[in-house]
């Protein structure tokens, strides 16, 4: 019984399947140790309403936590900083949009302080991030 012997390949090729694998490799490494997005500088618990639009996160964001401290990228401010930051901020980006995402726990009246002093600093947009009821 004669057995077929794979035909010996031209010196000229290379072998690319351990390359990919490598590469596959390192992909799956750098997702799993990189950050995928910068946490909130205060942990909040955004409201919850009927809308169905998910909003992109975006670093352009007011947090605003429970007992009514406030963060403006990344970094905790206080009133009048935040107008300073605002006004520095829509100089610098036009008309784009600045997220203001609020804790459910968060007195209404907090949160309308914060809107008004972002207009008296010049942002023509804020949206007022929350998520998504569930089912029921």
């Amino acid at each position: 019984m004669k057995l077929a012997t794979p035909k010996p390949r031209p010196a000229g090729t290379i072998d690319m399947v351990p390359m990919i694998n490598f590469a596959f490799l390192l992909l799956i490494f750098v997702i799993l140790v990189g950050a995928i997005a910068t946490p909130d500088a205060l942990p909040v618990n955004p409201p919850r309403s009927n809308a169905s639009a998910q909003q992109p996160p975006d670093p352009d964001t007011v947090v605003i936590d429970a007992s009514g401290r406030v963060a403006f990228e990344g970094q905790i401010v206080e009133p009048d900083e935040l107008l300073l930051k605002a006004q520095a901020w829509q100089a610098s980006t036009g008309d784009k949009a600045l997220i203001v995402k609020a804790d459910a726990a968060t007195q209404a009246e907090r949160v309308v302080v914060i809107l008004e002093a972002l207009r008296a600093a010049g942002v023509m947009r804020a949206q007022l991030l929350t998520t998504q009821r569930g089912g029921g």
